[in-house]
């Protein structure tokens, strides 16, 4: 596989770190504490921190509870409170209660009040019987084929090179004893959901809506999650991902019916940046109320981790996208926090007992970091690390020594799904032992990272299309007639896709604008070349007038002038927000420009 120097002075010249900006410089008037013994919440009010207080003026606390309104339409869109509940000092929550907002005001002998302080808290509750407790704690210590926990850590848009200069601590975290990062690990998709996809359920999503429409109600519901399996293994499941407006499953989706895992975040989020002041910085929801989105994803499923990693298997998605989804130097800020949050799980016995896959689903798609010349293995190659704890490693030696073998080999999100699915059959020796309905859809050639890979693996057998692939060094082209010639056709083929969909009305007709890059990829001996000798495949990154930064890899004959590509397959390298709020459909937002929103100061160069 490819290598590319993290610190190459082309990056570093350019690269600066980033402070972590906080969103509170007051006390928190409100702290909870969980009782292990009772296995409850209380709520514990510091009226000591409020200056003035007097026999006649007095301070008063309320709470409202949070829940995800399963009547409407979009549940995953919409959310309940109640009234305002009375919160005293020490007050015992319910065990109904997992989310809420809090609100405290001085009130006067004439009752006016002043707020001082809102609030919110997301809370793990007990959901389980003792019965169910037990059942699932003896599946945790079968002695034949224990369980191990999952827990799958996720940050946005943050390559394997990318996070090396931006987060020296956990960088020297996961170089510990026990984790193994996979270097060849090759993204199969644009953005996030695609690469998820492959991931949590081993299919594409083109693959997912032949079966039905992902932005109409109930489709996300049908797809086959890992989670649903580790469920029906005895797995307590759990989901948090921050930033709701631009969550995998939602953004432009029609996201769940039902709640998808036993604890969820995102009614909670949902609800708490609708009713709670909102800092945007960097992606977005940066602040929410007096806390970093961030901080309530790791909150959660630490909290996750504390209440049932010693009662039953635990399978956590974790996934963040506000400090890292637009901006190459966010996560800088971030390396202290996130490395805190590891040693809390340190602290909480996570690495004794469990697998730790510490990942992301591409690396930069847009912004100066992507316009390098490492930019196009930049956005191809995300971070991934898998960490294997101590028991697992002397049990299993032979897995130990495939992920030490598969560092530098080729992998996809695919081997990564199969590699979830041996972690609930762990006896199975090879992958011939799974049953042919636990094959990732999507790619039958792939396996668990368990397995040793092919040392001569070719991209369409991890699956891997041919325009992510990165087992092809590039040849830079110097015939600006062939050039030229390429990319009119390929602007030929955006226009009449846009006749075709009948959206020529809405969006603008595009004109070749500047060529900014142009190369030839050289197929190795071990993958499928075209069979003609004068076609060739080619990477153009070209800006298209009025205002397009794109990236396409394409077939083109030389002799015949025959342009085979797939528009939808198309990428943008440049932020396309404002360009495209006409439209709704994900695919075609990537290069439509709607005709509202081209002014004359924004043009291409």
């Amino acid at each position: 596989m490819p290598y590319v120097d993290p610190f190459s002075q082309e990056v570093m010249s350019s690269f600066r770190t980033r402070k972590l900006k906080v969103c509170h410089h007051d006390r928190d008037l409100i702290t909870p504490e969980f009782d292990s013994k009772t296995k409850l919440y209380r709520l514990h009010i510091h009226k000591e921190l409020v200056k003035g207080l007097k026999a006649n003026i007095t301070l008063r606390c309320f709470y409202q509870k949070i829940t995800r309104n399963d009547k409407n339409l979009w549940p995953d869109d919409s959310y309940s409170l109640s009234d305002h509940r009375s919160l005293t000092h020490h007050l015992v929550l319910p065990k109904d209660v997992q989310f809420l907002t809090t609100s405290c005001s001085i009130v006067n002998k004439t009752e006016e009040s002043k707020a001082i302080q809102r609030d919110g808290f997301a809370f793990v509750q007990d959901l389980f019987t003792p019965k169910q407790l037990e059942e699932n704690f003896k599946i945790m210590n079968r002695t034949d084929e224990p369980k191990p926990s999952v827990i799958i850590m996720g940050l946005d848009s943050t390559s394997r090179m990318n996070f090396r200069r931006s987060m020296p601590k956990v960088s020297k975290y996961v170089d510990q004893e026990g984790w193994f990062e996979m270097q060849g690990y090759n993204k199969v998709g644009d953005n996030t959901l695609p690469n998820l996809l492959a991931v949590l359920a081993g299919t594409s999503t083109d693959r997912a809506q032949k079966h039905c429409n992902l932005r109409n109600r109930g489709c996300m519901d049908k797809i086959n999650f890992i989670w649903k399996r580790f469920k029906k293994e005895g797995y307590t499941t759990a989901f948090a991902e921050d930033c709701e407006n631009i969550s995998t499953f939602n953004f432009n989706l029609a996201g769940f019916v039902y709640r998808p895992v036993d604890y969820y975040l995102r009614p909670f989020l949902y609800a708490a940046e609708a009713t709670l002041k909102l800092t945007s910085y960097l992606t977005g929801a940066y602040c929410v109320g007096r806390h970093l989105s961030f901080k309530y994803v790791w909150d959660f499923g630490q909290q996750f981790i504390q209440r049932f990693l010693n009662e039953a298997p635990i399978f956590g998605l974790l996934w963040s996208n506000s400090f890292t989804h637009n901006y190459m130097t966010g996560a800088t800020s971030l390396d202290d926090t996130f490395k805190e949050y590891l040693d809390n799980f340190e602290k909480l016995g996570l690495f004794n007992r469990s697998v730790v896959i510490f990942m992301s689903d591409h690396g930069d798609r847009y912004n100066s970091l992507r316009s390098k010349s490492s930019g196009f293995l930049e956005e191809r190659l995300p971070m991934i690390f898998i960490y294997v704890p101590p028991w697992f490693r002397t049990k299993y030696p032979q897995y130990v020594e495939s992920l030490k073998n598969n560092r530098n080999r080729l992998s996809s999100n695919y081997d990564l799904h199969m590699t979830l699915q041996h972690l609930l059959q762990l006896n199975t020796d090879s992958m011939a032992g799974f049953d042919p309905d636990l094959q990732a859809i999507k790619c039958k050639t792939c396996q668990s990272l368990f397995f040793e890979l092919p040392v001569n693996r070719t991209c369409a057998e991890a699956g891997v299309d041919e325009k992510w692939c990165t087992c092809h060094p590039p040849e830079n082209i110097n015939d600006p007639k062939l050039i030229n010639e390429i990319g009119e056709a390929i602007v030929d083929r955006l226009n009449k896709h846009f006749r075709e969909k009948n959206i020529t009305d809405i969006c603008q007709t595009l004109k070749l604008g500047r060529i900014r890059k142009a190369y030839r990829k050289i197929i190795l001996a071990t993958a499928s070349k075209p069979t003609d000798p004068d076609e060739h495949i080619y990477t153009l990154e070209f800006w298209a007038i009025p205002r397009g930064l794109f990236e396409a890899t394409v077939r083109w004959n030389k002799r015949t002038k025959k342009l085979t590509m797939n528009v939808e397959e198309l990428s943008r390298l440049n932020n396309y927000e404002n360009d495209s709020r006409c439209i709704k459909d994900a695919k075609v937002k990537k290069y439509c420009i709607c005709n509202e929103s081209v002014t004359t100061s924004s043009k291409s160069p």
